[in-house]
């Protein structure tokens, strides 16, 4: 796979990356360097191997010398080998520069009259040493070429060449000089190379310090917004492995709404100067849905920046750097923020609506209380006749209920919310509860002019529950929906048994409740459809006791409702509620209905009501 995502890329460079070893296939620069040792050490053995059949054709045969100087021709073919197949180039070049001295030693004897082959080999091995940087090699190099040249003067001074010997002194002469400037190019290009190379890994380790310390994620980007090179570790900070972002990983994380943007961020920095930013959604991972049935994603919040940093290599590919910052934290902190200042508007707001229904609430009966008993003890202003006294103190009775009733709403509310709400649950008879509230509401339904039914047997079992909490949820129920029905229209009680629960519903065919209205159901002190002038009365705590003391015994609430078509509430509790009692407030769960009139006096709803039960 080296390579081959390249288009540019030739044959043969895609083909030398398939020999390169594994272990460097991830590092952009070792995997050249590697593949030019292989390629140039391929080439000059397939060279050797091509003059061996020449060398037969014009002089018959290979002698042992001849064929021990071929061999060590063949050791930079060898060293390639052993690179593509160990990866270690340092060991590799010591095979390759190895074999180029045994090549000049050998060569001295089958050309001890010329000496080009031999300074040859000797600059070969000098390269390959400034190549490995090594100066230990380049030294190596130097003093095999000092012994050969001190030997052939030490030949001519004990006269053992005497034919020769002015041949062999000019041509050391002039080879000495030669391979001591091309020793000395050497070791500047070593010393060189060095220093350039301590200066990258010096800038590499402080750019690496930087990032680590501040917590960046640096990427290098091509113009299409491919990944080049990673700076750093921090990616596997998040779980990020270095082939998680390289090429079009990076972009297959980012969010799909955030792509766009993050396209754009390249699109600016690669064809302007400008510094652009973008929040960014990064998927680092998965984690298990709550069913389990599949992996959810998880993003981070990275702010990324980007800029441009000009031409690289040949020019070809624009690059920009993209500095990835995790504002996770932050994100999150504004979102909490935005609810916290959501949830104040919604205190302050619902604060303000009661404050307006309990002080209209108890500001009604005052004024009765206040009037009618000034009136009863002022002997000017109270009436004669003992109806209309008995009239006067009934209706400061009814007014002194009223307002006590509000005081004990108020106080149930605040012991549920602060969890000083005692139960004590015992067995009794719900149908014959239910028939006492009933029998409490009759009254207030024959004044509106409203029928009040009831649907359940008799012969439910028991349930184990706190016996004035259920009283009390059942006349909430009864009295709003008795409030909000029309003349002429209907209340139904059904209680039906619902596995190890007991079900009860209440269904009206009232104004019904609007879908703004719904979601809000239960909130403390909130009335749908709530004004001063509102044409219904009431704090807006019914709801919200109902659901405080449903929730204390463990069941649940569900409203369905729409406007105009009348509202179903039902409650489901367990039958031993004794084993079920909670501290947290019931969910009430909305069913938006489909707006159809309460036709038929309400026989469609009490229909849909005992098919949810039932």
């Amino acid at each position: 796979m080296r390579d081959s995502q390249n288009p540019k890329n030739s044959f043969a460079a895609r083909w030398l990356g398939q020999l390169v070893h594994e272990s460097v296939a991830d590092t952009p620069f070792e995997l050249e360097r590697h593949k030019s040792f292989i390629g140039a050490r391929l080439m000059m053995g397939a060279c050797i191997l091509l003059a061996i059949p020449v060398w037969l054709f014009l002089y018959g045969s290979l002698d042992s010398v001849h064929l021990l100087v071929a061999t060590f021709a063949l050791a930079p073919l060898t060293a390639a080998g052993v690179l593509a197949r160990t990866g270690r180039i340092d060991f590799a070049q010591k095979i390759s520069l190895g074999g180029w001295l045994l090549f000049a030693l050998a060569s001295r004897a089958v050309a001890d009259e010329h000496h080009s082959v031999q300074v040859m080999s000797l600059a070969v091995a000098m390269m390959e040493a400034a190549l490995a940087a090594d100066m230990i090699m380049v030294s190596a190099v130097a003093a095999t070429a000092a012994g050969m040249i001190l030997s052939d003067l030490l030949l001519v001074v004990v006269g053992v060449s005497p034919g020769g010997a002015h041949a062999e002194t000019d041509s050391s002469l002039f080879i000495a000089p030669l391979l001591a400037y091309i020793g000395s190019l050497a070791a500047t290009a070593i010393a060189v190379e060095k220093s350039r190379t301590r200066a990258d890994k010096r800038n590499a380790r402080d750019l690496e310090l930087l990032t680590g310390a501040i917590g960046d994620i640096v990427l290098h980007l091509d113009r299409t917004g491919a990944v080049v090179t990673i700076v750093g570790d921090i990616h596997k900070a998040y779980g990020l492995d270095r082939r998680d972002l390289v090429g079009r990983g990076f972009f297959q994380r980012v969010h799909v709404a955030d792509r766009p943007a993050f396209l754009k961020l390249v699109s600016d920095a690669v064809g302007s100067d400008l510094t652009s930013n973008a929040v960014l959604r990064l998927q680092v991972g998965a984690s298990p849905e709550p069913s389990g049935r599949y992996l959810e994603p998880v993003f981070v919040h990275f702010d990324a920046r980007t800029c441009h940093v000009g031409e690289v290599g040949d020019g070809a590919t624009a690059m920009a750097v993209c500095i990835l910052r995790d504002v996770t934290a932050a994100k999150k902190a504004e979102a909490e923020v935005a609810a916290a200042r959501e949830e104040s508007e919604r205190a302050t707001a619902a604060k303000t609506r009661f404050l307006a229904n309990v002080s209209h609430e108890l500001r009604t009966p005052l004024n009765a209380i206040i009037g009618f008993s000034e009136m009863l003890g002022n002997d000017d202003l109270a009436p004669t006749e003992p109806e209309k006294r008995k009239e006067y103190a009934q209706i400061i009775s009814s007014s002194g209920h009223h307002l006590l009733e509000v005081v004990n709403s108020i106080l149930d509310m605040s012991k549920i919310e602060s969890g000083s709400m005692q139960l004590f649950p015992e067995p009794f008879s719900l149908p014959a509860l239910a028939d006492q509230c009933c029998d409490m509401m009759q009254l207030k339904a024959e004044e509106g002019e409203v029928t009040l039914a009831r649907d359940y047997s008799g012969h439910l079992p028991e349930i184990v529950a706190d016996r004035r909490a259920c009283k009390q949820i059942l006349i909430n129920l009864l009295s709003n929906a008795v409030k909000f029905t029309p003349r002429r229209g209907q209340v139904k009680m059904l209680i039906r048994p619902d596995g190890n629960h007991l079900a009860f519903s209440v269904v009206d065919s009232g104004i019904g409740i609007s879908p703004a209205d719904m979601a809000r159901l239960g909130d403390p002190f909130f009335q749908a459809s709530a004004s001063h002038d509102r044409a219904y009365e009431g704090t807006g705590l019914g709801l919200s006791v109902v659901r405080g003391l449903v929730g204390l015994h463990g069941g649940t609430i569900s409203v369905e409702s729409a406007p105009k078509s009348g509202t179903t509430v039902t409650v489901r509790l367990p039958v031993n509620c004794r084993e079920q009692v909670s501290g947290s407030m019931a969910r009430i769960e909305v069913i938006p209905r489909i707006a159809a009139a309460a036709a038929n006096g309400g026989k469609e709803l009490e229909q849909q009501a005992v098919k949810k039960i039932a």
